[in-house]
């Protein structure tokens, strides 16, 4: 027998592999052919969720009662509305417009369709961000910029609903960036000037903050976990990510505060919005999130 260490039980199973029967059949009579290449690992499952594969820290299911609307972003009129919320919330002028705005998105789509491995990412909602340009050297002072333009941007959605800053005057000097995230990446960037991104707001719905940061270490380059990006993307989509008790709740796990055990999180109510602390790094919860942003 040419290749003898071949058993019929393996035979039996390529058959199966192939399609059955009937499929072989054709296949050797020449009516179909085959193709093999190697398999190709998916880092994103249909939904658009990482996929959790060989990690050691707690990762449940997402709960998909607390979901995201992805908003129409076709129409450079909806990039300069997002801008402009972004500019008036934040008392700034980043110098980008829609129309850069736009054309980096869609640059940036199609990098990731084209990748097959991360393609599914694009199934889950996308968010593109503009992140100014750092103003002080101080991530926690920054934050605090931008926790107050949340506040301004959910005011001028929601009119009487309040946003709580739970960490309000105690950020200063007290945040640092969590080693392995890559989010010293993006700080690095944004001292040279304003930075164009997308957003992925929830494919690490499930995930232990634990999780979220031990799986970065086998993400392919051009994703960075979400820390102050999140406050920027709340800041210019209030409508999508504080909508209502069943938006998740989301980490900012790239960052922590005052030592290696507390980070932060937003998580919206019905009537309110409120940012806060938490030790829970080990902790699995399906409807909480961390993010992504992708810079190419």
């Amino acid at each position: 027998m040419k290749y003898g260490e071949v058993t019929l039980g393996q035979v039996e199973a390529a058959i199966n592999k192939l399609g059955g029967q009937e499929v072989w059949d054709a296949w050797l009579r020449g009516k179909k052919t085959v193709t093999i290449k190697d398999a190709i690992s998916l880092f994103f499952d249909k939904h658009g969720r990482r996929i959790p594969e060989g990690l050691q820290a707690n990762v449940c299911d997402a709960n998909r009662n607390f979901g995201l609307d992805q908003p129409k972003l076709e129409k450079e009129i909806v990039f300069a509305y997002r801008i402009l919320r972004l500019h008036e919330c934040l008392s700034i002028d980043s110098e980008v417009t829609a129309e850069q705005l736009k054309a980096e998105t869609e640059r940036m789509l199609a990098m990731i369709r084209e990748n097959s491995q991360i393609a599914n990412i694009a199934n889950g909602v996308c968010l593109p961000v503009v992140l100014p340009k750092l103003v002080t050297n101080d991530l926690g002072a920054e934050l605090e910029l931008y926790l107050a333009g949340v506040n301004n941007s959910y005011a001028k959605t929601f009119g009487n609903w309040e946003f709580y800053n739970r960490r309000k005057g105690t950020l200063t000097n007290e945040v640092s960036v969590v080693d392995g995230s890559r989010h010293d990446q993006l700080i690095s960037r944004m001292k040279e000037g304003p930075v164009i991104g997308l957003h992925f707001p929830n494919p690490l719905q499930g995930f232990s903050i634990h999780a979220s940061r031990e799986q970065m270490s086998i993400l392919p380059k051009g994703f960075i976990l979400s820390g102050i990006d999140t406050p920027i993307a709340m800041v210019m989509y209030p409508d999508i990510l504080a909508r209502d008790w069943n938006t998740p709740g989301l980490d900012l796990a790239a960052l922590q505060w005052r030592s290696t055990g507390y980070s932060f999180f937003f998580r919206a109510f019905d009537a309110k919005l409120g940012f806060y602390g938490t030790d829970s790094l080990a902790g699995a919860r399906g409807g909480c999130s961390g993010g992504f942003l992708f810079l190419g």
